[in-house]
């Protein structure tokens, strides 16, 4: 081989490696679409006994009635988990006394009352359930003496910041009776 092109060899070789890896690297460069996680959301399961037993005890302890497990109320709490779901986020205006009223009406609940929690990050329902017994106000939720059933509901998120979605949604239908004051 002649020692020009022998000295050539080297760089040639490199330019080919070179080449080479930035082909190999185009389909993980940001923005390609190829490795980017879509995003899905999946209700997840929760344990209606456990919650029950677990708001129940709390609310005993406190002097107040026990609740009733409602799916109406679950489905309701459904549809607000994916509304916050989808947004990463539980600023939404949905999430409001006149949010929550309408969603109850559109669900055709006619209530006496109405509150709900909402909850981002737990990553089971005891973690949920203590980030609302150390919250004021979704304590004040948990102990409301006016509302007499409840449900829940959770969805996760693949992507993004929190994960996992919960809601709570406490109510007093009218079928159960006008509250009394206290």
């Amino acid at each position: 081989m002649h020692a020009k092109a022998a000295a050539l060899y080297p760089f040639r070789y490199c330019l080919v490696l070179l080449a080479f890896l930035a082909l190999a690297s185009c389909g993980a460069l940001p923005g390609s679409g190829e490795l980017e996680d879509e995003t899905v959301l999946t209700n997840q399961n929760v344990d209606k006994n456990q919650m029950l037993s677990m708001i129940n005890s709390y609310r005993k302890q406190n002097g107040l009635p026990a609740l009733k497990h409602d799916t109406t109320l679950d489905d309701v709490s459904q549809k607000m988990a994916r509304h916050i779901a989808e947004r990463d986020s539980m600023d939404t205006w949905a999430h409001s006394a006149f949010g929550l009223s309408q969603r109850l009406s559109k669900a055709s609940y006619a209530n006496y009352a109405g509150a709900e929690n909402l909850g981002a990050g737990y990553a089971d329902l005891n973690a949920a359930f203590r980030g609302w017994q150390g919250s004021e106000g979704h304590n004040k939720n948990l102990l409301n003496p006016y509302v007499t059933r409840v449900g829940i509901a959770r969805t996760n998120r693949n992507t993004g910041k929190w994960r996992n979605f919960w809601v709570l949604t406490l109510a007093r239908p009218k079928a159960d009776g006008r509250p009394v004051l206290q």
